[in-house]
């Protein structure tokens, strides 16, 4: 099966064994937004507070979620109905489903009474020595920087052509193909959203390590885990009504939330032991 259909069979199995709150709002920023914010997020929260977050930048998925009539029928539902949107076609409804998704597994997490790992520098994770070549999927300037700094060669993969060019150390490019000469490789969130990741996997076979990063990589790792990726890097809301606050403001909203890392060797117990530990919290 397709990474869509693992992830919605797995919040089926989810949502039979936990009573998973309804969807209280979906949040989706105003296409005139500051584009240099947080605008492009989005945010669906459940009835308890768990927010599950999204991102709406890519294509015309903005200009589209601005229909409400996409939203409004899922207030008040399961958030595991939200989550069947994950396998459409269309973009606007991969962002609903992820969100959904997120918001899930947050549940999950905080119902079995787990705390991820804290995450620290993305770059860090990668154990970057002389002779490693990085790859990257989406062109994302703050890793992008630091990679180069450290005067190693850096292959990002990218699908908007504005970001292309070529030098002896740096190449963004169209070809995914290229990923084959990175034994280190990071992937933007995005690679969730458009569901690009099982295309880019075969490009990915001398890659010692896969690290997913975003605050859109909130979901349950177990699937990706299952296709190879190493590391997953989330962020986590804990202060809902402050994250709102200052998601509707336009304002940073790092302070209101937490980045976490998980891997296969960092204690994490598996969906299978989270959802033993929730049934248990519930007795």
């Amino acid at each position: 099966m397709g990474i869509a259909s693992d992830y919605l069979q797995l919040m089926q199995t989810v949502g039979v064994q936990l009573p998973i709150p309804p969807i209280q709002q979906i949040y989706i920023a105003a296409f005139e937004s500051n584009s240099e914010k947080s605008s492009k997020f989005g945010a669906m929260a459940l009835a308890d507070g768990t927010v599950g977050l999204t991102y709406t930048g890519l294509d015309d998925d903005l200009i589209t979620l601005q229909d409400r009539s996409k939203i409004e029928p899922l207030i008040n539902t399961s958030p595991v109905q939200a989550a069947s949107l994950y396998t459409g076609e269309d973009g606007w409804q991969r962002v609903l489903g992820l969100a959904a998704i997120n918001a899930i597994s947050q549940y999950l997490f905080k119902r079995s009474d787990y705390t991820p790992p804290a995450g620290g520098k993305t770059v860090s994770y990668l154990d970057l020595h002389p002779g490693d070549h990085v790859g990257m999927v989406g062109f994302f300037p703050p890793l992008v920087e630091q990679v180069r700094e450290l005067g190693l060669p850096l292959t990002v993969i990218e699908l908007d052509q504005q970001w292309l060019q070529n030098d002896d150390q740096f190449e963004v490019t169209l070809d995914p193909k290229k990923l084959s000469n990175c034994n280190k490789i990071i992937c933007t969130g995005t690679v969730l959203i458009n569901q690009t990741i099982e295309d880019l996997l075969p490009h990915c076979v001398n890659a010692r390590q896969i690290f997913i990063v975003g605050p859109t990589v909130g979901c349950l790792p177990d699937p990706l885990f299952d296709r190879g990726i190493t590391r997953l890097g989330g962020c986590a809301v804990l202060n809902t009504t402050e994250f709102l606050r200052l998601w509707a403001a336009q304002e940073k909203w790092r302070n209101s939330t937490r980045r976490y890392v998980l891997s296969p060797d960092s204690a994490y117990p598996g969906c299978t032991q989270l959802l033993k530990d929730g049934a248990r919290s519930n007795q």
